[in-house]
């Protein structure tokens, strides 16, 4: 029993993720990107986001993808999804919480943008 516990807590703390969320409210779209990840001493990847599988469950171990390349990734998939034509007003930033002082953190990048939908599909 403690040991399915265990690893069931190592599960929850390893995962990354990465996401995109997008609103239309007000006559505008706009695309929210994070993504997100594990770190030991602050400096040393266990788990991050797959940009590869935004909203998915799967992670990428050992691999430090919490990056700017990455969230562009992201958004550019936003783009195709919505069917917009680009993107403009883009802001990115990071977020820091530390587990156990420093021996354990999990780094967060956020990205968020106004997508310039064609004429008509606003």
């Amino acid at each position: 029993m403690r040991i399915a516990v265990l690893a069931a807590a190592i599960a929850a703390l390893a995962c990354g993720c990465a996401s995109i969320k997008v609103s239309r409210v007000g006559g505008r779209t706009i695309a929210v990107v994070e993504n997100s990840g594990w770190y030991l001493f602050d400096c040393i990847p266990i788990a991050s986001g797959n940009p590869k599988n935004p909203n998915g469950c799967l992670c990428k171990f050992f691999s430090d993808t919490v990056t700017l390349e990455s969230n562009m990734e992201l958004l550019q998939e936003a783009v195709r999804r919505e069917g917009a034509t680009g993107c403009k007003s883009i802001s990115s930033y990071t977020t820091e919480e530390n587990v156990f002082v420093v021996l354990l953190g999990r780094l967060y990048f956020h990205t968020t943008a106004e997508l310039t939908m064609p004429e008509g599909k606003e």
